[in-house]
């Protein structure tokens, strides 16, 4: 029994391990003035209807703005990261953080796993989807709720 547990714990690991692996995170290196102004542009192209982070939130759009602004100003100072102080290096590194935490939550190709029962059984089952999916579906379900909740026109409708 014990040799079980190891042998399933161990697949285990290989699994979550090459899983790690296959996932690569897209990364940038905006190191100077000139590369983070491409990745800024990038980033607002990126917010505007059918990008990656269309979902984000009004307030989360501001928050992004302003950690951008602030970035764009710390960068007005000096050409490249190596030429900072080490105050702005730090507001640099928080705005960033502010910003990847944001992108992240609200990245609509984010995929979000859960394993649940579905209705009528006991049995749970592991599914999967991408956060624009989760978006859509909510959305769907409430124009659909609307649509139910308008009133039928039953007689003499539109003067027909």
């Amino acid at each position: 029994m014990r040799t079980a547990i190891w042998l399933l714990a161990g697949v285990f690991f290989i699994v979550s391990a090459s899983a790690k692996e296959n996932y690569k995170e897209k990364s940038f290196n905006a190191d100077t003035r000139d590369k983070f102004a491409t990745i800024a542009e990038g980033i607002r192209d990126e917010m505007k209807e059918g990008g990656r982070y269309e979902y984000m939130k009004p307030d989360e759009r501001r928050t992004i703005e302003q950690k951008l602004e602030e970035i764009t100003t710390i960068f007005g100072k000096t050409e490249s990261v190596a030429a900072m102080q080490q105050d702005d290096k730090i507001k640099l590194f928080n705005a960033q953080e502010s910003i990847n935490s944001i992108l992240t939550k609200r990245d609509r190709d984010r995929v979000i796993c859960k394993n649940e029962a579905p209705i009528g059984s006991h049995i749970p089952v592991t599914t999967c989807h991408t956060y624009g999916q989760e978006v859509e579906a909510h959305e769907g379900t409430r124009k659909q709720m609307e649509d139910w909740s308008r009133p039928l026109c039953v007689a003499n409708c539109g003067g027909r």
